[in-house]
């Protein structure tokens, strides 16, 4: 079955006249109210004449046509309305003259329907569960919550997560229940429920006693350990006996936290007749647990009583011998007198349990009796009665499911039982409930029979009916359905129905039966071959047919009026139906139901209604919902046209103007409804000059301004135009500049204004028509602002160790930006990345130039300046940084080589030791230093020799060194020492001996390698080879004597031959000796002579030394600290190392007691000596060198140079 669910919108309209402002209003027009209902999902209309505008959170924004919504000449529709269309709508209208708003309120509402989601739980204690209160329909004020009809309240535990979502933690069993959510708003209230349930477990056992022996007068305990849901109660039994507690028989039940119940029996002075079956059971609302165990006690043996028994016929029977004492030899059951078992459905069991299934009456009723016996003998019994009872059968034959009758006709429900022990007991049952007998319905009882019987059957004794049978032994029932047959009868009889065009008519057509009845609709229909036929109503987009038979017909044309027939059958009998007719009423419908109509001043114009509809239609005219009364306006006139299908109503106006504009409206009347079209008729003007200028805003560079125009000429302002200049010209045709703002915009910002600047600004307004007179003119001077340039002509200079003097010119006048209160001053140490510190100095009035003082500086130190000059807005950039640096002595080192040029570095004067790095290895450098300060450079102190590390390369032995062939030599060149300095390269050259000319082969071999290759020897022949090693720290040169092989011993592994140096000459006569010494004893005799002219000159002027020292200033240091001086020369020899004079010989020695031919090989070797230098400049700084060392210094140079 389909429901229809109807919806109610309330729609707050709020509708005002849009009547743009004259000239000579002062105050708004009246707006009125009004308030409307409406269905949800049928169609709503907003009239407005503009632009429509939703209003969301704030903001404006346009509306979103769809298929939903849509605006139609200023008509906002929305059809089927939903919860979010709800809000506030703006229409906007804009004409000549100016612009409204006009705001209106849509609020619509929903019936509240409440669901409680989950509506059902079932929770274990402890688990936790929410609730979800889903609500449809709006608004929503407040929600409350409930359980069990009681306001809920709030805890740690039951909490609300927001106010339609309830949340429990840890449910406990309290919780359990209905919880009820109530939902309101200032119309309607609905409310849902749910219902929590604790889920019910039955009991279980976690632990039970175990069989147990004891001995008269024993302490025992039996212990039972349960747990459930609910908390099951747990009773202790005796052989089936519930057992009485008293002095020595006591029970203890407590409860853990886990929710077990644990229950001890405590039994003290245990006596013989406390033995026997002890049973624990556990109950609760859900079921049931027992545990069974016996308890033996020592001693004699006893039955106890025994009740008697009835059995069930058909059903399984149990009887336990309830014995005691122990040690039990035997159990045994008789039957009056027979030991059992006697048949196959007899069974007795080792503890003493008879056992008789499906018993019978004539075979099992009877006394039963059971004997039990120990070892010594000893014996007893107990003995029962067992009845058996016959329980009731229903016959099916006399009984079916179901039986089906047609209303008004007569039948019988009969129950027969064909078993079951007398007396018989039977009651009846319709749909669950007690059936009793009532009206035409009697109910007869025999002594194994009951009939139901109906003398005239009614729709309401439909139903499902039971017969129960009862008697001592037990009940039993069964069902059977009785179905009526009931034919169509009216609940709403269809009516005449009439319904004005385009509405929507509701007609009702309802029946009831058994089985439900179908209703259909048809619609009578004319045509050319008969008189008319019914055709079915189909459902489609304007008709639909609703399962209660309602039919519904929206948007209603003309062509659906007519006659309808609706019909109602079920299949039982003929069915119902009836003819209806439905009539179509047309109201007056206007064409156009909103014009707009635009004219300029001083013209005639027309305003023209026609509405259809059926006559007679009086028409009438009012502006802004007041009546027009043509009487008191010469300037109108209206005429009226009718014909039967229309009627025409026109409106004359002369010679327009401005107050003519406004919303006319023409209402068509006639007995069936009314309409109304709008007409917004604008005269269109120029716009008024604007007014209210005010100034929002001035800064040094911007004007900001807001005007008003009062009247647009109901014509949209397309622009504004904003003139301003720095003079008074009141023809204003010199240097004005403008700014052109769009229409939609009231206010503007002047820009790339000049600072402390007087300006004239006025306003014109812009229409479609023309523009308006200027506004009046306002004046505004602009504001400061930070100086645009920097101060000129930074000046520095040094004042002192820790101050120097900055001076500055301020910055041009037309950068300043307002009057310059004065100056900041930065300063910080050059070539850091550390901020400026800033010394505020104000403005001084003497003259242009300005200057301070900065102090607190550090000594001899380099300072970056920058100067910024202020005025009360700010602060100007910075100026062009300069550098000045604070007074403090430094010195500088200067030093070279014997054939360099000088070279210096500058040292702070703290530093007591300087290193120079990069110097050549081995090399003689001079060194000396001069002091400087703010005040100059002071004379330099004594050049200082000094020698680093290292020394020339030193030679092999020959037979290291060379490696000779017939016709060729290998020349080992890793065999060389390098002295500390790496070596370079080689030069190689050789000769045949007693040959003067040398065969140059390689001039620079460079290194690093190992071996090289003289080639194209002649065999068995003396030849000198020389080798040059060059270093940083000097030369080496060696010669070495050898002889090539025969050309017979080429490729043996003898011993190679070495020739000898000539030894023929004389010695006087062998020139190398010779010259040597004559030249060591001419430099001796010079050196000398040099120590002598020194020693003299000691103490005269040192400007001879100035001549020849690099710089210009001079400043004469007056302490010196130790020279280091080293002995060196150009070029040295030596032979090469001999293993008879240890590790050099003396210069030109020979060996000449060699065996022939095997004669050793010599060299000859020149080499540079090896002056090291390890010296502190602050010693170096200090020293004083006397002439003498400094004469014996150069002595050494001549004669190593000799």
């Amino acid at each position: 079955m389909d429901f229809v669910v109807y919806a109610q919108l309330v729609v707050l309209l709020i509708r005002c006249n849009l009547i743009p402002r004259s000239n000579s209003m002062n105050h708004a027009p009246s707006t009125s109210i009004s308030c409307f209902s409406a269905f949800a999902y049928r169609d709503l209309t907003f009239l407005c004449c503009a632009v429509w505008m939703k209003d969301t959170n704030g903001i404006l924004k346009s509306i979103e046509e769809n298929g939903r919504i849509w605006v139609n000449q200023g008509t906002l529709n929305i059809k089927k309305v939903q919860s979010s269309d709800g809000g506030k709508y703006q229409c906007i209208v804009r004409n000549s003259i100016g612009e409204r708003r006009i705001e209106s309120v849509l609020v619509v509402t929903a019936p509240l329907i409440v669901n409680m989601r989950p509506p059902r739980q079932v929770l274990n204690i402890g688990q936790e569960a929410t609730f979800n209160c889903n609500v449809t329909g709006y608004p929503v004020h407040t929600i409350t919550w409930k359980k069990d009809q009681r306001q809920l309240a709030s805890s740690s535990r039951v909490r609300l997560l927001s106010r339609d979502v309830l949340h429990i933690t840890s449910v406990r069993r309290d919780d359990r229940g209905m919880y009820q959510c109530f939902v309101y708003n200032d119309q309607d209230g609905a409310q849902g429920t749910a219902e929590l349930k604790i889920s019910d477990v039955p009991p279980t056992l976690i632990s039970a006693f175990p069989e147990h022996t004891a001995h008269s007068g024993d302490t025992i305990s039996l212990k039972c350990v349960t747990t459930g849901n609910p908390i099951p109660r747990i009773t202790w039994y005796l052989d089936d006996i519930p057992i009485d507690q008293g002095p020595r028989v006591t029970t203890v039940d407590r409860i853990g936290d886990l929710g077990h119940v644990t229950s001890i029996l405590n039994i003290t002075e245990a006596r013989v007749e406390d033995s026997g079956e002890y049973r624990c059971q556990g109950e609760n609302d859900v079921g049931s647990t027992f545990h069974a165990a016996r308890l033996n006690i020592y001693g004699p043996p006893f039955v106890r009583a025994m009740r008697n028994v009835t059995a069930v016929s058909g059903e399984d029977l149990t009887i336990r011998c309830p014995y005691g004492g122990y040690p039990i030899k035997g159990i045994k059951w008789y039957k009056n007198g027979v030991l059992l078992p006697l048949n196959h459905r007899q069974k007795v069991n080792h503890g003493g349990t008879l056992t008789i299934q499906s018993v019978q009456r004539s075979a099992d009723k009877g006394e039963y009796s059971c004997s039990v016996k120990n070892s010594d003998g000893q014996s007893a019994s107990g003995a029962t009665y067992v009845s058996v009872v016959v329980p009731p059968v229903i016959d099916p034959n006399y009984y079916r499911e179901s039986i089906t009758v047609d209303e008004d006709a007569r039948t019988k429900l009969m129950c027969v039982v064909t078993k079951g022990d007398p007396p018989m007991r039977f009651h009846w049952l319709k749909n669950g409930q007690t059936f009793l007998a009532h009206g035409d319905t009697t109910v007869q009882t025999f002594e194994d029979t009951s009939i139901v019987t109906f003398k005239k059957v009614a729709s309401s004794d439909r139903g499902q009916y039971t017969c129960v049978a009862t008697n001592i032994a037990a009940s039993t029932n069964r069902s059977m359905q009785l179905v009526v047959n009931v034919p169509p009868q009216w609940t709403v009889e269809p009516n005449n129905a009439s319904v004005i065009l385009g509405q929507r008519v509701w007609i009702d057509c309802a029946a009831v039966g058994f089985p439900a009845p179908s209703i259909l609709w048809k619609k009578l229909i004319h045509s050319e071959s008969s008189s008319g036929d019914f055709t079915y109503v189909h459902s489609n987009p304007r008709a639909h047919r609703f399962n209660n038979g309602t039919l519904v017909l929206s948007d209603v044309e003309e062509s659906d009026a007519g006659s309808y027939l609706c019909q109602a059958t079920n299949g039982i009998a003929a069915g119902l139906s009836k003819i209806i007719t439905l009539q179509v009423l047309v109201p007056p419908k206007f064409k156009e139901s909103f014009q707009t109509k635009t004219v300029t001043e001083e013209s005639n114009t027309t305003l023209r209604c026609i509405a259809t509809g059926h006559a007679p239609i009086v028409i009438t005219w009012q502006k802004d919902k007041s009546l027009i009364d043509i009487s008191k306006r010469g300037r109108f006139s209206i005429r009226d046209i009718s014909d039967p299908r229309q009627t025409m109503s026109e409106l004359q106006i002369l010679k327009t103007h401005r107050s003519d504009t406004g919303t006319y409206s023409c209402s068509a009347v006639s007995d069936i409804g009314t309409d109304e079209a709008t007409i917004q008729y604008i005269v269109q003007g120029r716009p008024d000059s604007p007014t209210e200028i005010n100034i929002v805003n001035v800064t040094s560079r911007t004007v900001t301004l807001q005007w008003e125009v009062k009247h647009d000429g109901n014509s949209h302002v397309t622009g504004s135009v904003v003139q301003y200049q720095s003079i008074s010209d009141s023809s204003w045709n010199g240097q004005t500049s403008q700014l052109i703002v769009s229409g939609s915009e009231n206010m503007a910002t002047l820009r790339a204004l000049s600072p402390v600047t007087l300006y004239f600004i006025r306003i014109v307004a812009e229409n479609a028509l023309g523009h308006s007179a200027p506004s009046e003119v306002i004046n505004v001077t602009t504001a400061e602002e930070a100086p645009s340039g920097p101060p000129r002509d930074v000046q520095v200079h040094s004042t002192g160790a820790q101050s120097m003097k900055v001076s500055w010119k301020p910055p041009p006048d037309d950068v300043t930006n307002g009057i310059i209160k004065g100056y900041y001053i930065g300063y910080r140490i050059s070539s850091t990345s550390e901020p400026y510190t800033f010394k505020q100095v104000e403005r001084s009035a003497e003259g242009q130039q300005q200057s301070t003082y900065i102090t607190g500086l550090q000594p001899f130190t380099k300072y970056d300046i920058v100067v910024k000059a202020y005025n009360s807005a700010g602060a100007g950039p910075k100026s062009t940084k300069v550098t000045g640096k604070t007074l403090e002595t430094e010195y500088t080192l200067h030093y070279k080589t014997d054939d360099g040029n000088w070279q210096h570095e500058r040292l702070s004067s703290d530093v007591e030791k300087h290193t120079l790095r990069n110097l050549r290895c081995g090399t003689r450098y001079h060194l000396y230093m001069t002091a400087s300060n703010s005040l100059g450079t002071g004379e330099p102190s004594e050049a200082v020799p000094a020698r680093t590390k290292g020394a020339a390369p030193m030679s092999p032995q020959g037979s290291v060194f060379l490696q000779p062939n017939s016709t060729s030599v290998t020349l080992k060149l890793g065999a060389w020492q390098s002295g500390g300095c790496p070596i370079r390269h080689f030069a190689v050259q050789y000769r045949p001996k007693n040959q003067m000319q040398w065969t140059v082969i390689q001039d620079k071999l460079d290194m690093p390698r190992d071996t090289y290759v003289v080639r194209h020897l002649s065999p068995d022949r003396d030849y000198v080879v020389m080798v040059t090693a060059h270093s940083e720290a000097g030369l080496t040169q060696g010669e070495y004597f050898f002889r090539t092989l025969h050309a017979s011993q080429a490729g043996s592994t003898s011993s190679p031959a070495y020739g000898k140096r000539e030894t023929d000459l004389p010695f006087y006569k062998n020139v190398a000796l010779v010259i040597p010494v004559v030249v060591s004893s001419l430099v001796l005799v010079m050196v000398i002579f040099i120590v002598a002219v020194c020693l003299r000159k000691h103490s005269q002027d040192r400007r001879d030394y100035e001549m020849r020292k690099p710089c210009g200033d001079s400043l004469m240091m007056s302490d010196l600290g130790k020279q280091v001086t080293e002995k060196s020369s150009k070029t040295s020899h030596y032979s090469y190392p001999s293993k008879n004079k240890g590790d050099y010989a003396e210069p030109y020695t020979c060996n000449e007691s060699l065996p022939p031919r095997q004669q050793v090989q010599k060299s000859t070797s020149r080499r540079h000596p090896t002056i090291l230098l390890a010296i502190g400049f602050q010693q170096l700084r200090k020293m004083a060198t006397p002439i003498k060392q400094w004469a014996q210094t150069n002595a050494m140079t001549m004669r190593d140079v000799t």
